[in-house]
């Protein structure tokens, strides 16, 4: 236990800081790279032509990288937010076109209330306990008719949270290989518990209408983690072997069965 303790951190805006200024190689093959960002992706097209959009826990700027590759629909104003003031000072030098703050106590004085027409929120809750604080902040930046996308991570997998707890427990050379996602030093961030109904249920509570809820991810990601130690994406025939069980995936997810084991979920929403 308290092997597993040290390599949790507990303190979110600490762990956040160190992994802004870690160097992240890419190890993920690119059939892989689609399947994990396809609801992402989807979100993305989904805003559409936002003029003004909140990028809430920007971090270093990941996620303007893949808004800019994934909507044709022209290039918005971004203004970003995060908690982790070595993230924001990473991202302002990466994109200086674009208007960065750092924030304390889910607050966003610095940008006018009803002054955004587009917002998301990717992979935040699962590292706050604040939702409605953010979810209330987020709407009021928000003008009437302007378009939320939030996607997170469900908690309910049982495969996520059986590796998740092995992790911890891995060699060296096993935690190197994921050194592209959030590890620094062996080290993950402590996850906490997000049920998408509850999500549901705060997000009308604020004030917003729900236009979409969507499910992802049951089992391939097992396979995408036995490829950067077996890189079996090489060959053609696992390539389309993975595009078919994506297949799978996806009409599985549409029933409520599996939806409850779904790794992530997505909603989209409008003020």
């Amino acid at each position: 236990m308290n092997q597993e303790k040290s390599q949790i951190v507990e303190d979110q805006l600490k762990f956040f800081n160190e992994n802004a200024i870690q160097q992240k190689p890419d190890l993920t093959a690119p059939i892989f790279k689609d399947y994990v960002s396809k609801e992402q992706t989807s979100g993305f097209i989904w805003l559409g032509k936002r003029k003004r959009i909140l990028d809430y826990g920007c971090g270093t700027g990941t996620s303007i990288d893949a808004f800019l590759k994934d909507n044709p629909c022209g290039t918005p104003l971004f203004i970003g937010v995060d908690i982790a003031d070595l993230a924001i000072q990473k991202v302002r030098r990466k994109y200086p076109e674009y208007t960065f703050y750092s924030i304390k106590d889910n607050k966003i004085p610095q940008i006018l209330d009803d002054s955004m027409d587009g917002a998301y929120l990717l992979h935040v809750l699962h590292h706050s306990h604040e939702h409605d604080a953010i979810f209330k902040g987020i709407y009021s930046k928000l003008e009437k008719g302007g378009k939320f996308f939030l996607s997170d991570l469900s908690s309910n997998n049982p495969i996520i949270k059986l590796f998740r707890g092995l992790f911890v427990l891995s060699p060296d050379f096993i935690k190197r290989r994921f050194r592209d996602d959030l590890v620094v030093d062996g080290s993950i961030p402590e996850k906490y518990k997000v049920d998408p109904e509850a999500i549901i249920k705060k997000l009308k509570k604020t004030g917003f209408s729900i236009q979409e809820v969507g499910y992802g991810h049951l089992a391939l990601f097992l396979f995408a983690w036995v490829d950067r130690f077996v890189p079996l994406s090489r060959w053609a025939f696992f390539r389309r072997l993975y595009k078919t069980l994506g297949s799978i995936e996806e009409r599985l997810l549409k029933y409520r069965f599996f939806q409850k084991s779904a790794e992530v979920f997505y909603i989209k929403c409008i003020k």
